[in-house]
């Protein structure tokens, strides 16, 4: 809601840093619970890639593509979209 997001920016930027990666892990810890949440996947890439953890981005990429099925559709959208943000499974 706005107040959270007038608190937010409010915090010192270390403060906001550690509320940023709580939320992340969260996301993490979510998407163990259910992986097939193909939103969420999308959501944890791009958190990590914004949180400058390209290593957590491409493990967070390698299990969503372990999820669906290397082959699957949900597969070839993670693995497109992370490219979009410099992402690939393979460095």
């Amino acid at each position: 809601d706005a107040g959270q997001v007038e608190a937010t920016q409010q915090m010192a930027p270390q403060d906001r840093q550690a509320m940023i990666e709580t939320m992340v892990a969260s996301l993490d810890d979510r998407l163990k619970q259910n992986p097939r949440d193909e939103e969420g996947w999308m959501r944890l890439i791009r958190s990590y890639v914004v949180l400058g953890e390209a290593d957590r981005a491409r493990d967070a990429l390698g299990r969503a593509v372990a999820v669906f099925g290397a082959d699957s559709e949900q597969a070839k959208k993670f693995t497109a979209f992370a490219a979009s943000l410099g992402v690939t499974a393979t460095e």
